[in-house]
Protein backbone atom coordinates (compact mmCIF):
# COMPACT_ATOMS: atom_id res chain seq x y z
CA UNK A 1 0.00 0.00 0.00
CA UNK A 2 3.21 2.51 0.60
CA UNK A 3 3.51 4.56 -2.51
CA UNK A 4 6.73 4.19 -4.77
CA UNK A 5 7.76 7.57 -2.88
CA UNK A 6 7.56 6.72 0.36
CA UNK A 7 9.36 3.32 -0.87
CA UNK A 8 12.50 5.23 -2.21
CA UNK A 9 12.39 7.61 0.74
CA UNK A 10 12.34 4.50 2.93
CA UNK A 11 15.52 2.71 1.26
CA UNK A 12 17.63 6.25 1.03
CA UNK A 13 18.86 6.10 3.67
CA UNK A 14 22.89 5.51 4.22
CA UNK A 15 23.31 5.24 7.53
CA UNK A 16 25.38 7.59 8.37
CA UNK A 17 23.32 8.73 11.78
CA UNK A 18 22.85 12.45 12.13
CA UNK A 19 19.35 12.44 12.06
CA UNK A 20 19.73 10.04 15.35
CA UNK A 21 21.49 13.07 17.27
CA UNK A 22 18.93 15.46 15.33
CA UNK A 23 15.55 14.09 16.59
CA UNK A 24 14.11 15.66 19.02
CA UNK A 25 12.31 12.92 19.89
CA UNK A 26 15.12 10.59 19.71
CA UNK A 27 17.32 13.03 22.18
CA UNK A 28 14.63 13.27 24.69
CA UNK A 29 13.60 9.11 25.03
CA UNK A 30 17.09 8.03 24.41
CA UNK A 31 15.71 5.11 22.14
CA UNK A 32 16.97 4.07 18.66
CA UNK A 33 13.69 2.65 17.64
CA UNK A 34 12.96 6.40 18.14
CA UNK A 35 15.48 7.52 15.08
CA UNK A 36 14.24 8.07 11.55
CA UNK A 37 16.72 5.43 10.51
CA UNK A 38 15.62 3.08 12.46
CA UNK A 39 11.80 4.04 11.21
CA UNK A 40 12.86 4.10 8.15
CA UNK A 41 14.47 0.41 8.43
CA UNK A 42 10.92 -0.99 9.54
CA UNK A 43 8.98 0.38 6.82
CA UNK A 44 11.50 -1.12 4.46
CA UNK A 45 11.30 -4.48 5.88
CA UNK A 46 7.08 -4.21 5.95
CA UNK A 47 7.57 -3.50 2.26
CA UNK A 48 9.42 -6.65 1.78
CA UNK A 49 6.76 -8.80 3.42
CA UNK A 50 6.85 -7.83 6.98
CA UNK A 51 3.58 -7.82 8.73
CA UNK A 52 3.48 -4.29 10.97
CA UNK A 53 2.95 -4.77 14.31
CA UNK A 54 1.88 -2.55 17.58
CA UNK A 55 5.41 -2.01 18.21
CA UNK A 56 5.64 -0.58 14.82
CA UNK A 57 2.46 1.15 14.88
CA UNK A 58 3.76 3.13 18.30
CA UNK A 59 6.83 3.68 16.98
CA UNK A 60 5.61 5.72 13.62
CA UNK A 61 3.28 7.63 16.28
CA UNK A 62 6.39 8.93 17.90
CA UNK A 63 7.28 11.65 15.81
CA UNK A 64 6.56 15.13 15.81
CA UNK A 65 6.95 15.57 11.67
CA UNK A 66 8.82 18.59 12.70
CA UNK A 67 11.19 17.64 10.14
CA UNK A 68 14.47 18.17 11.74
CA UNK A 69 15.83 14.89 9.94
CA UNK A 70 14.64 15.49 6.33
CA UNK A 71 16.12 19.27 6.50
CA UNK A 72 19.65 17.59 7.14
CA UNK A 73 20.04 14.71 5.09
CA UNK A 74 22.03 15.53 1.94
CA UNK A 75 20.85 12.55 0.03
CA UNK A 76 17.59 13.37 0.10
CA UNK A 77 15.86 11.19 3.00
CA UNK A 78 12.83 12.30 3.99
CA UNK A 79 10.89 9.70 6.45
CA UNK A 80 7.86 12.46 6.82
CA UNK A 81 6.74 10.71 3.38
CA UNK A 82 6.86 7.33 4.61
CA UNK A 83 5.62 8.15 8.44
CA UNK A 84 2.74 9.29 7.45
CA UNK A 85 1.53 6.69 4.76
CA UNK A 86 2.62 4.15 7.60
CA UNK A 87 0.10 5.88 9.97
CA UNK A 88 -2.46 5.01 7.30
CA UNK A 89 -2.18 1.69 7.57
CA UNK A 90 -1.96 1.44 10.95
CA UNK A 91 -5.59 2.84 10.95
CA UNK A 92 -6.43 0.33 7.92
CA UNK A 93 -5.01 -2.26 10.09
CA UNK A 94 -6.45 -1.82 13.25
CA UNK A 95 -3.12 -1.19 14.71
CA UNK A 96 -3.63 2.57 15.72
CA UNK A 97 -2.32 2.47 19.39
CA UNK A 98 -4.92 4.17 21.91
CA UNK A 99 -3.27 7.09 22.95
CA UNK A 100 -2.89 8.07 18.99
CA UNK A 101 -6.88 6.30 18.64
CA UNK A 102 -8.34 8.89 21.29
CA UNK A 103 -6.64 11.70 19.59
CA UNK A 104 -8.19 10.90 15.98
CA UNK A 105 -11.42 10.13 17.31
CA UNK A 106 -11.51 13.77 18.95
CA UNK A 107 -10.83 15.13 15.26
CA UNK A 108 -13.00 13.19 13.30
CA UNK A 109 -15.93 14.09 16.26
CA UNK A 110 -14.93 17.87 16.61
CA UNK A 111 -12.53 18.99 14.58
CA UNK A 112 -9.70 19.57 16.95
CA UNK A 113 -7.32 17.39 19.12
CA UNK A 114 -9.12 18.41 22.25
CA UNK A 115 -12.80 17.32 21.71
CA UNK A 116 -13.71 21.05 22.60
CA UNK A 117 -16.75 22.18 21.21
CA UNK A 118 -16.46 25.98 21.61
CA UNK A 119 -13.71 28.47 21.35
CA UNK A 120 -12.38 30.45 23.96
CA UNK A 121 -11.73 33.19 22.05
CA UNK A 122 -13.07 36.19 22.04
CA UNK A 123 -14.91 37.16 19.15
CA UNK A 124 -17.38 40.25 19.96
CA UNK A 125 -16.99 43.28 17.44
CA UNK A 126 -15.25 41.08 14.64
CA UNK A 127 -17.27 40.56 11.01
CA UNK A 128 -16.81 37.25 9.76
CA UNK A 129 -16.49 38.75 5.65
CA UNK A 130 -13.68 40.92 4.13
CA UNK A 131 -10.94 41.24 2.21
CA UNK A 132 -8.16 40.14 5.22
CA UNK A 133 -9.31 37.16 7.62
CA UNK A 134 -7.35 35.92 10.10
CA UNK A 135 -7.33 32.56 10.34
CA UNK A 136 -6.26 30.78 14.02
CA UNK A 137 -6.03 27.14 13.93
CA UNK A 138 -7.17 25.28 16.57
CA UNK A 139 -4.35 25.78 19.64
CA UNK A 140 -5.29 29.57 19.64
CA UNK A 141 -8.94 28.62 19.31
CA UNK A 142 -8.47 26.26 22.16
CA UNK A 143 -5.46 25.76 24.24
CA UNK A 144 -3.72 29.51 24.07
CA UNK A 145 -7.23 31.93 23.18
CA UNK A 146 -4.50 35.13 24.77
CA UNK A 147 -2.84 34.47 21.72
CA UNK A 148 -5.38 34.48 19.32
CA UNK A 149 -7.10 37.48 21.47
CA UNK A 150 -3.58 39.52 21.43
CA UNK A 151 -3.35 39.29 17.56
CA UNK A 152 -6.78 40.65 17.38
CA UNK A 153 -5.24 43.27 19.88
CA UNK A 154 -2.73 44.25 17.80
CA UNK A 155 -4.67 44.48 14.14
CA UNK A 156 -7.29 46.37 15.72
CA UNK A 157 -4.69 49.48 17.17
CA UNK A 158 -2.65 49.23 13.76
CA UNK A 159 -6.50 50.11 12.57
CA UNK A 160 -6.48 46.84 10.34
CA UNK A 161 -9.99 46.34 9.12
CA UNK A 162 -10.56 42.27 9.59
CA UNK A 163 -12.62 39.26 9.53
CA UNK A 164 -12.22 35.82 11.79
CA UNK A 165 -14.71 32.80 11.66
CA UNK A 166 -15.89 32.08 14.99
CA UNK A 167 -16.92 28.68 13.82
CA UNK A 168 -13.68 28.48 11.58
CA UNK A 169 -13.43 24.51 10.00
CA UNK A 170 -10.90 22.05 10.54
CA UNK A 171 -7.93 22.55 8.10
CA UNK A 172 -7.46 19.32 7.27
CA UNK A 173 -3.49 19.71 8.67
CA UNK A 174 -4.22 18.06 11.72
CA UNK A 175 -6.02 14.80 10.78
CA UNK A 176 -3.32 14.67 7.63
CA UNK A 177 -0.48 14.30 10.23
CA UNK A 178 -2.34 11.43 12.49
CA UNK A 179 -3.97 9.38 9.93
CA UNK A 180 -1.89 10.52 6.14
CA UNK A 181 -2.81 12.36 3.78
CA UNK A 182 -6.04 10.56 2.45
CA UNK A 183 -9.25 11.62 0.97
CA UNK A 184 -10.82 12.44 3.97
CA UNK A 185 -7.96 15.06 4.64
CA UNK A 186 -8.81 16.29 1.09
CA UNK A 187 -12.14 17.06 1.77
CA UNK A 188 -11.24 18.28 4.80
CA UNK A 189 -9.01 20.75 2.85
CA UNK A 190 -11.09 21.53 -0.14
CA UNK A 191 -14.39 22.65 2.92
CA UNK A 192 -11.44 24.61 4.68
CA UNK A 193 -11.16 26.51 1.34
CA UNK A 194 -14.63 26.96 0.58
CA UNK A 195 -15.16 28.67 3.85
CA UNK A 196 -12.02 31.29 3.44
CA UNK A 197 -13.60 31.60 0.17
CA UNK A 198 -17.11 32.12 1.05
CA UNK A 199 -15.56 35.20 3.38
CA UNK A 200 -14.64 36.99 0.30
CA UNK A 201 -11.00 37.00 1.86
CA UNK A 202 -7.95 38.36 -0.74
CA UNK A 203 -5.33 37.84 2.08
CA UNK A 204 -4.99 35.27 5.14
CA UNK A 205 -3.23 36.24 7.60
CA UNK A 206 -2.72 32.54 9.33
CA UNK A 207 -1.77 32.39 12.77
CA UNK A 208 -1.06 28.54 13.28
CA UNK A 209 2.49 27.84 10.85
CA UNK A 210 1.10 24.12 11.03
CA UNK A 211 -2.24 24.98 8.74
CA UNK A 212 -0.19 28.34 7.01
CA UNK A 213 2.51 25.34 6.19
CA UNK A 214 -0.21 23.17 5.13
CA UNK A 215 -2.40 25.34 2.94
CA UNK A 216 1.13 26.84 1.03
CA UNK A 217 2.23 23.58 0.27
CA UNK A 218 -0.25 20.59 0.22
CA UNK A 219 -3.38 22.00 -0.63
CA UNK A 220 -1.20 23.10 -3.68
CA UNK A 221 -0.34 20.07 -4.54
CA UNK A 222 -4.01 19.13 -4.69
CA UNK A 223 -5.13 21.92 -6.45
CA UNK A 224 -7.04 23.61 -3.92
CA UNK A 225 -7.25 27.67 -4.74
CA UNK A 226 -6.86 29.76 -1.76
CA UNK A 227 -6.59 34.06 -1.41
CA UNK A 228 -2.72 34.91 -0.94
CA UNK A 229 -1.41 33.36 2.47
CA UNK A 230 0.37 35.21 4.79
CA UNK A 231 1.87 34.10 8.51
CA UNK A 232 1.17 36.55 11.16
CA UNK A 233 4.71 37.02 12.13
CA UNK A 234 5.37 38.47 8.68
CA UNK A 235 2.41 40.80 8.62
CA UNK A 236 3.04 42.49 12.19
CA UNK A 237 6.58 43.09 11.01
CA UNK A 238 4.75 44.97 8.51
CA UNK A 239 3.18 46.78 10.27
CA UNK A 240 5.63 47.93 12.79
CA UNK A 241 7.92 48.89 9.72
CA UNK A 242 4.85 50.89 7.85
CA UNK A 243 4.57 52.69 11.25
CA UNK A 244 1.42 51.85 11.99
CA UNK A 245 2.04 50.32 15.54
CA UNK A 246 5.34 51.19 17.58
CA UNK A 247 6.13 49.47 20.50
CA UNK A 248 7.76 50.52 23.69
CA UNK A 249 11.48 49.95 24.08
CA UNK A 250 12.47 47.37 26.84
CA UNK A 251 15.78 46.57 27.81
CA UNK A 252 15.56 42.72 28.46
CA UNK A 253 18.10 40.04 27.09
CA UNK A 254 15.62 37.24 25.07
CA UNK A 255 16.22 34.08 23.43
CA UNK A 256 13.83 33.32 20.66
CA UNK A 257 12.63 29.59 19.59
CA UNK A 258 11.97 28.58 16.09
CA UNK A 259 9.21 26.74 15.21
CA UNK A 260 9.72 24.09 12.95
CA UNK A 261 7.38 24.56 10.20
CA UNK A 262 7.64 28.32 10.37
CA UNK A 263 11.22 28.13 10.20
CA UNK A 264 11.94 25.09 8.16
CA UNK A 265 8.68 24.49 6.05
CA UNK A 266 8.57 28.09 4.99
CA UNK A 267 11.65 29.41 5.69
CA UNK A 268 10.77 31.98 7.67
CA UNK A 269 13.40 33.16 10.17
CA UNK A 270 13.56 37.11 10.34
CA UNK A 271 10.50 38.23 11.14
CA UNK A 272 9.76 37.38 14.99
CA UNK A 273 13.82 38.53 15.44
CA UNK A 274 12.37 42.15 13.87
CA UNK A 275 9.64 42.03 16.36
CA UNK A 276 11.62 41.45 18.90
CA UNK A 277 14.43 43.91 17.79
CA UNK A 278 11.43 46.81 17.38
CA UNK A 279 10.97 46.09 21.19
CA UNK A 280 14.19 46.73 21.87
CA UNK A 281 14.98 43.53 23.70
CA UNK A 282 18.95 42.21 23.15
CA UNK A 283 18.17 38.69 21.10
CA UNK A 284 20.50 35.61 22.60
CA UNK A 285 20.45 32.82 19.76
CA UNK A 286 20.06 29.48 21.85
CA UNK A 287 22.49 26.52 20.45
CA UNK A 288 20.44 24.64 17.79
CA UNK A 289 18.34 27.60 16.47
CA UNK A 290 17.36 27.74 13.01
CA UNK A 291 18.83 31.21 12.23
CA UNK A 292 22.43 30.86 12.51
CA UNK A 293 22.79 27.28 11.24
CA UNK A 294 21.80 28.89 8.01
CA UNK A 295 26.02 29.83 8.26
CA UNK A 296 28.02 27.50 6.16
CA UNK A 297 30.06 27.82 9.29
CA UNK A 298 28.13 25.82 11.02
CA UNK A 299 27.96 22.79 8.93
CA UNK A 300 28.84 18.75 10.32
CA UNK A 301 29.44 16.33 8.31
CA UNK A 302 28.20 18.17 5.35
CA UNK A 303 24.77 18.88 7.22
CA UNK A 304 22.98 22.11 8.30
CA UNK A 305 22.46 21.16 12.62
CA UNK A 306 18.89 22.76 13.18
CA UNK A 307 16.73 23.60 15.36
CA UNK A 308 15.04 21.54 18.15
CA UNK A 309 11.46 21.14 18.26
CA UNK A 310 9.45 21.59 21.53
CA UNK A 311 6.58 19.69 21.13
CA UNK A 312 3.14 20.20 18.98
CA UNK A 313 -0.11 19.85 20.33
CA UNK A 314 -1.14 16.36 18.73
CA UNK A 315 1.94 15.01 20.87
CA UNK A 316 0.51 16.98 23.83
CA UNK A 317 -2.53 15.28 23.90
CA UNK A 318 -0.83 11.54 23.02
CA UNK A 319 1.97 12.01 24.79
CA UNK A 320 2.11 14.53 27.48
CA UNK A 321 4.67 13.15 29.46
CA UNK A 322 6.52 13.38 26.00
CA UNK A 323 6.28 17.09 25.54
CA UNK A 324 7.20 17.92 28.84
CA UNK A 325 10.50 15.74 28.39
CA UNK A 326 11.05 17.75 24.95
CA UNK A 327 10.08 21.32 26.45
CA UNK A 328 13.08 20.06 29.03
CA UNK A 329 15.10 20.06 26.38
CA UNK A 330 14.29 22.79 24.93
CA UNK A 331 14.84 25.16 27.81
CA UNK A 332 18.01 23.46 28.71
CA UNK A 333 19.26 25.15 25.74
CA UNK A 334 17.87 28.72 27.14
CA UNK A 335 19.99 28.27 30.16
CA UNK A 336 23.12 27.93 27.89
CA UNK A 337 22.71 31.51 27.47
CA UNK A 338 22.28 34.75 29.59
CA UNK A 339 18.87 34.99 28.77
CA UNK A 340 15.98 33.21 30.95
CA UNK A 341 13.33 35.04 29.05
CA UNK A 342 11.85 31.95 25.95
CA UNK A 343 10.18 33.53 23.60
CA UNK A 344 8.32 31.66 20.42
CA UNK A 345 5.74 33.00 17.44
CA UNK A 346 3.51 29.81 17.31
CA UNK A 347 0.38 29.20 19.31
CA UNK A 348 1.44 25.02 19.23
CA UNK A 349 4.80 26.23 20.58
CA UNK A 350 3.64 28.43 23.22
CA UNK A 351 0.91 25.69 24.31
CA UNK A 352 3.62 22.98 24.70
CA UNK A 353 6.61 25.67 25.78
CA UNK A 354 4.10 26.41 28.82
CA UNK A 355 3.80 23.13 30.04
CA UNK A 356 7.32 23.16 32.07
CA UNK A 357 9.08 26.62 32.48
CA UNK A 358 11.72 25.65 34.81
CA UNK A 359 12.02 27.86 37.85
CA UNK A 360 13.97 31.61 37.28
CA UNK A 361 12.75 31.52 33.57
CA UNK A 362 9.51 32.72 31.94
CA UNK A 363 8.12 31.85 28.64
CA UNK A 364 6.41 34.79 26.37
CA UNK A 365 4.58 34.39 23.50
CA UNK A 366 5.49 36.72 20.81
CA UNK A 367 2.14 38.39 20.20
CA UNK A 368 1.03 38.68 24.19
CA UNK A 369 4.24 40.22 24.52
CA UNK A 370 4.28 42.71 21.45
CA UNK A 371 0.18 43.40 22.51
CA UNK A 372 1.55 44.94 25.66
CA UNK A 373 4.11 47.28 24.34
CA UNK A 374 1.81 49.35 22.25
Amino acid sequence: MYSEKAKKHADACRFCYMCRHLCPIERATGRENNSPRAKGLQVSMIVRGMKMDKASAVTMYECLLCGACTADCVTGFDPLVFIREARTQAMLEELTPKFAEKVIDRLMETGNAYGAKESKVNFEGIDEEGEILVWLGNAARYAVPDVANALFSILNKAGVSFAALKDEPASGCELGDMIGHVEDVRILAKAAAEAIVKTGAKKVIVLDSHDAAFFLHECKDWGIELPEIVTATAFVEDLINEGKIVPKKIKEIVSYHDAARLARDMGELEPARNIIAAMGAELQEMYLNEKDNKNPKNMACGSFVRARECGSSLMGQMKPELSVMLCEKRYTDLLRTDSRILIAADPQATEALRLSVPEGVEYRDLFVMLNERI
